[in-house]
């Protein structure tokens, strides 16, 4: 079922198929490392509102726990240091 959802609905929409099941998954020795790497569990962010560049160079993760829909407005929140 991993393989087929990785291959076929590989969307973070079908995250919510596993998000109680992965503990199970992981004691019952299931490899969960193609779903991981895949776009079920990862989102990437593109947005023009968002700066392409700014003068700090470095990887930065920040935390986010608000609607992902309304991420596109919260830069400045997300990011408040001048340099980014």
């Amino acid at each position: 079922m991993i393989e087929y959802i990785v291959k076929y609905q590989n969307n973070y929409i079908s995250s919510t198929l596993f998000v109680k099941t992965m503990p199970e998954l992981i004691e019952k020795g299931v490899s969960v490392v193609n779903l991981l790497n895949s776009n079920v569990f990862q989102f990437s962010f593109d947005y023009d509102e968002w700066p392409g560049n700014h003068r700090n160079d470095e990887e930065c993760i920040r935390p986010y726990n608000f609607s992902i829909f309304k991420l596109r407005q919260h830069y400045s929140s997300v990011y408040p240091e001048k340099e980014f």
